[in-house]
């Protein structure tokens, strides 16, 4: 039996990432990037979606311009996940709906008429759709605010999602430390196992609200987890930008107990498991190289584009 382990970064686009040197200069296009990025990685997770809504279009660019063994993994559009939304973001015909506003003002989910959430929703979906029926799609992540606590409306909301999203795997990620609570912890992961969602990890700085570092098998096709890093200065302050938040370089040492899970799950059970570990800490070249650490630790050496991706454990 054979188990897929793929190890990637949350965003090919991000500028700190142009400017590191990373991509040849010949890779100076979007399709040029995404075609070297998919010779060294073999999976990414597509983080456009959570600003503004993917278009057809796009998604076949992407299944055209990867490796056929290329994978995505989609962030949910932000008002899905009680975020707010640029107004300049949101589809012409919701744009007229709700009058016209400046295009910077910000947009709430409850802003929106149940007709209207399921509309914008059922159009999000559509190029999702075509990536998973081409076989591209990894997962839609919903990561939800720090401020999304456990209840029982928020099991509803969940079981909701996995109806509205078809047969597209689902991972979700909370970041609240409520749904671990005793009393809360095994009504979440059962709703999570009865919807085959997978509960999505992370590695994050230790802090009052943050989730343990866990990882737990809820899906049947397999698991994610994602790497925030540990920059608990930067988590701290709330006036502190993305990039700082987020500008961190994982040690060995702290990603050991991470690989040593991963082979854990790959290995337990006797059905066929994917499990995708991306690193979100983007700040210059950062993720990439906590990513081809990772991908060292797990066995599958370090980069010399083109690389082969995905580590798969010969079982027979």
């Amino acid at each position: 039996m054979t188990r897929e382990v793929r190890i990637g970064i949350c965003s090919w686009t991000d500028r700190t990432l142009l400017a590191s040197g990373f991509y040849p200069a010949s890779a100076n296009t979007p399709a040029g990037r995404l075609a070297y990025y998919s010779s060294c990685f073999d999976i990414v997770e597509v983080d456009s979606t959570y600003y503004a809504l993917p278009n057809a279009k796009n998604a076949f660019r992407w299944v055209a311009g990867t490796p056929r063994n290329f994978l995505f993994g989609v962030k949910s559009f932000s008002l899905f996940t009680f975020h707010r939304a640029k107004f300049s973001s949101l589809p012409p015909w919701l744009k007229n709906e709700l009058r016209s506003r400046p295009g910077d003002s910000l947009v709430r989910r409850e802003d929106l008429t149940h007709d209207q959430r399921v509309r914008l929703f059922e159009e999000f979906i559509k190029p999702v759709g075509i990536l998973n029926s081409s076989g591209k799609l990894a997962y839609l992540l919903f990561q939800f605010p720090p401020n999304w606590r456990f209840s029982r409306e928020a099991l509803a909301y969940i079981r909701r999602l996995r109806e509205m999203s078809g047969p597209i795997p689902l991972a979700l990620e909370v970041r609240n430390n409520s749904w671990f609570e005793p009393g809360s912890r095994r009504r979440f992961l059962d709703t999570l196992k009865d919807q085959n969602i997978a509960c999505t990890a992370v590695d994050e700085p230790a802090m009052g609200w943050t989730v343990p570092p866990e990882w737990h098998l809820t899906a049947e096709w397999g698991a994610v987890a994602r790497f925030h890093g540990r920059n608990r200065r930067g988590w701290s302050s709330p006036r502190a930008s993305v990039h700082e938040r987020f500008d961190y370089e994982y040690a060995r040492s702290e990603l050991a107990e991470w690989a040593e899970k991963a082979k854990h799950l790959a290995f337990s059970g006797d059905d066929s498991k994917k499990i995708y570990m991306l690193f979100n800490n983007c700040v210059s070249d950062k993720a990439v190289r906590s990513a081809l650490l990772m991908a060292e630790m797990m066995g599958l050496g370090g980069i010399s584009p083109p690389m082969q991706g995905t580590l798969d454990f010969d079982m027979q």
